[in-house]
């Protein structure tokens, strides 16, 4: 494996911060999350810092030389996507990676999800480029990382403790991976991978909740959308063969109304009967994250009109999914109204922001250095969509991302 390169943490060009726009530049967004951008350089040098966490850097490079021995000792004969799912499944079943302060305290089925989803993340997007393009993965510091009941306001089983871990891509906006524990036996397990709307790419979620130590529901897909509600045919044949080959027997729940709205109809949903079970979704899903992965590439960017109604799209399953009164009922119980609202809103289930107006500057005489390389900080070209959610018009970058727009977009 070569070197880590410098991921996650931006330096900020001569010109210092980038400046305000002038005119009418407003995000249209609720409370801003953090900068994901730091204006110091990495202390290591060595760069793949999440949010200036050496102990992150050291985790990253620890996984890195993980995935590189196994790769080279057990699947030397195969391309990196052929290998990815296997390799996380091996990697993820015998190895601890400390990635969440809270994992261990997760049942084990729990445990191989999340290092499941670690792996092929960081290989997919990071570790399996380096000889090629170069990596694409990039820390995005969330509202909540870490929330815990306060135990003077809430009677002791309803208790819980949640941590979140989000990361981005040029084409993935968030990459965001949930979990939670309830004094009583709760556990839940949340992954959503939400695209840039410049692309028409499906969203892929999987859900996941355990009771007691015993995982009773889970539920995983890639949410087409369209208004038709289609998903790419690429799409439907890999979630036929995957869902036929790892649940031959396994009856499938039916959907309640509002997930009906925004899942597709290949969508996996279940309560597995016993482990065996378990184990097929835990391959069924490290299969589709890997299928989606290396979708992902091959899509193009739209044009204007096809990216409002990916847009509104994307607004119908954040506003389908808020109205799960489920997920609302057990963050209310253990954390108030007014936080689940804007957990809910913030954290789980948010939509790409956009720009009021169209700005009157868009370029900047700053740049970010990266890597070695250094990007312009530009908005680029603007697409001009149709906000349902709003009620209006808003401006959202339409070109290739890069760290430039990170900056520019703050």
């Amino acid at each position: 494996m070569r070197g880590t390169p410098r991921l996650f943490r931006l330096s900020v060009g001569a010109g210092g911060a980038p400046g305000k726009l002038r005119g009418g530049r407003h995000r249209a967004e609720g409370p801003r999350r953090p900068s994901r951008v730091t204006a110091e350089p990495s202390p290591s040098g060595r760069g793949a810092e999440v949010a200036g966490s050496s102990e992150s850097q050291v985790l990253h490079d620890e996984i890195g030389r993980m995935v590189g021995s196994v790769a080279e000792s057990r699947y030397a004969g195969l391309s990196a996507g052929e290998r990815r799912a296997s390799l996380a499944l091996d990697l993820g079943a015998t190895v601890k990676l400390r990635t969440h302060k809270l994992l261990p305290d997760l049942n084990e089925a729990f445990q191989l999800l999340t290092n499941v989803v670690e792996v092929v993340w960081r290989a997919g997007f990071d570790f399996d480029l380096r000889g090629t393009t170069g990596p694409d993965f990039f820390a995005y510091p969330t509202i909540h990382p870490h929330a815990a009941s306060d135990a003077d306001l809430v009677e002791a089983p309803k208790l819980m403790r949640l941590e979140n871990k989000e990361y981005q891509t040029s084409r993935f906006r968030r990459l965001h991976l949930e979990m939670g524990k309830r004094n009583d036996g709760l556990e839940v397990f949340r992954v959503v991978m939400y695209p840039r709307v410049r692309y028409d790419l499906p969203i892929f979620a999987l859900d996941a909740i355990s009771v007691g130590g015993r995982v009773s529901f889970v539920i995983a897909d890639c949410s087409p959308v369209r208004r038709n509600g289609d998903l790419p045919d690429v799409y439907v044949q890999a979630m036929t063969e995957l869902r036929r080959r790892h649940f031959p027997r396994t009856e499938m729940v039916e959907l309640p109304e509002w997930a009906g709205k925004v899942l597709s109809r290949g969508c996996v949903c279940a309560r597995p009967k016993d482990a065996e079970e378990v184990g097929a979704f835990i391959g069924y899903c490290a299969e589709l994250l890997n299928f989606h992965i290396e979708c992902s590439s091959r899509f193009d960017l739209l044009g204007e009109e096809e990216m409002t109604e990916v847009y509104q799209c994307h607004e119908r399953y954040s506003r389908e999914q808020v109205t799960n009164q489920k997920t609302r009922s057990v963050l209310e119980a253990s954390f108030g109204e007014a936080f689940a609202d804007s957990y809910m809103k913030q954290t789980l289930f948010d939509v790409e922001p956009g720009l009021c107006a169209q700005p009157d500057v868009s370029d900047f005489e700053d740049d970010v250095r990266l890597n070695g390389k250094t990007y312009p900080v530009s908005l680029g070209a603007l697409a001009r969509v149709d906000s349902v959610q709003r009620g209006g018009d808003l401006y959202v970058p339409r070109g290739r991302w890069s760290p430039g727009e990170e900056v520019a977009m703050l």
